[in-house]
C-alpha cells in the first residue's frame, strides 16, 4: 500500500492511482497544496493563473460557509461527518529582552498578531481541504479551541477546529 508523501496517510488502489497525477500526495494534501499556491499568488502582485482547473478548485474553497450553529437557512442533503484542522504557534517565553527590544515591543506584538492570524488561516485552510476532500460544500458548528502547552524550552499554541462537513441544496 502506498503513502502520501506528505502526511503519511496509506492510500488505496485508487488513491495511489490518482496520487501519480499529483506527486505522490493524498487528495486532501494536494488540495491544500492547491489553496496555498493560489493565496501566495494572491499575494503576490503577479499576473494570475490561466489554469481554469485551479481557479475552480479555488473558487470552490473560497465558497464554503462555516458557520457556528446549524443555520435554519441551509437546507442539508447530506451529513459526511466531522472534519477538523489543525495549526501550531511557537514561541521561546523565557528570553530575555534586550534595552532596544524593550523600545520595540509594539512592533514585536504586531508581528505576533500577524503570525497568529496566519495560524488560525493555516488551520482553517486545513478544515476546509478536508471538508472538500469528503465532497461538502458548507461546514456547519464551526468551532475553534486554543490549547496552550511548553515543552522543554518552548510554548506551544496549538490551534484546532472542527465542523460538520455537509452538502446543502
Amino acid at each position: 500500500m502506498a503513502s502520501c508523501l506528505e502526511c503519511n496517510v496509506k492510500m488505496g488502489y485508487s488513491e495511489t492511482n490518482a496520487s501519480r497525477n499529483h506527486d505522490g500526495l493524498c487528495i486532501a494534501c494536494y488540495v491544500k497544496s492547491l489553496v496555498k499556491t493560489k493565496i501566495n499568488a494572491a499575494n503576490n502582485t503577479k499576473k494570475p493563473t490561466n489554469a481554469r482547473s485551479l481557479d475552480h478548485l479555488f473558487e470552490k474553497f473560497e465558497s464554503i460557509t462555516l458557520t457556528s450553529e446549524t443555520a435554519p437557512n441551509l437546507r442539508v442533503r447530506k451529513r459526511y461527518g466531522i472534519v477538523h484542522g489543525e495549526a501550531t504557534f511557537t514561541g521561546t517565553p523565557h528570553e530575555k529582552p534586550k534595552l532596544f527590544d524593550r523600545l520595540r515591543r509594539k512592533k514585536k506584538s504586531v508581528e505576533n498578531n500577524n503570525l497568529f492570524k496566519k495560524v488560525i488561516e493555516e488551520a482553517n485552510v486545513e478544515l476546509k481541504a478536508n471538508a472538500i476532500k469528503q465532497g461538502a460544500n458548507a461546514v456547519l458548528g464551526y468551532n475553534m479551541n486554543l490549547t496552550t502547552t511548553a515543552f522543554g524550552s518552548k510554548n506551544y499554541v496549538i490551534v484546532s477546529v472542527t465542523g460538520t462537513a455537509v452538502e446543502t441544496a
